[in-house]
């Protein structure tokens, strides 16, 4: 029953996790912050405020795959705990 708690009062965020230290997110976020720094630089303002709004939209897009993603994920569960559930 915690968990249901948790879930009302909003303590659980499925969408927040930890990205360990080496791991290959930790590589791969380093690497897109680099290159983004470095195309930064070289990049006059119109061309950074556009770049801004691409990678907003990316951002925006991302979030949503994300969650549709969860939804997919957390329907299957529920199919497979009903099917497992099921008397034979």
């Amino acid at each position: 029953m915690d968990t249901i708690k948790d879930l009302y009062y909003g303590n659980i965020h499925p969408y927040e996790r930890e990205i360990k230290k080496n791991s290959e997110i930790d590589r791969l976020a380093k690497l897109v912050l680099r290159h983004d720094a470095e195309l930064g630089k070289t990049l006059n303002e119109s061309e950074t405020e556009l770049f801004g709004k691409l990678k907003d939209a990316w951002s925006e897009l991302t979030c949503l795959n994300e969650c549709e993603n969860f939804i997919i994920g957390f329907r299957l569960g529920i199919r497979l705990m009903a099917e497992a559930l099921q008397a034979e």
